[in-house]
């Protein structure tokens, strides 16, 4: 799987979604340093966040959540989730009709993701 940084719309997103959050803070200002790998979802846009020597981490729970659309107009469900240890896991994006994403990712203020 591809390794990476966040990208800019990614970031902007994540940011959006966890800025009221009591961890909000904590991880926002770390997203920009984060290494993130593609999961394998049908390119709807799934990312775990990578911490080398810790493979074995898990999901705990949802930290925040957004219903949008995509440029097609399907629904699209999105969740920052925190692992055991409370810290960010993943950006998991699940498309209603398992296609790939359309568009990248930006905040609804911005306009469909």
């Amino acid at each position: 799987m591809l390794r990476r940084k966040l990208n800019p719309e990614e970031v902007a997103l994540i940011t959006w979604m966890i800025k009221d959050t009591d961890e909000g803070a904590s991880i926002i200002d770390i997203l920009e340093e984060l290494v993130v790998e593609e999961m394998e979802d049908g390119r709807m846009g799934s990312l775990r966040v990578v911490v080398e020597g810790e493979d074995n981490r898990l999901f705990s729970r949802e930290l925040a959540t957004a219903d949008l659309f995509d440029a097609d107009l399907v629904p699209v469900f999105i969740s920052v989730n925190l692992d055991t240890e409370g810290h960010f896991f993943e950006l998991d994006v699940f498309k209603a009709d398992f296609s790939p994403l359309k568009n990248t990712f930006r905040p609804p203020s911005a306009g469909l993701i």
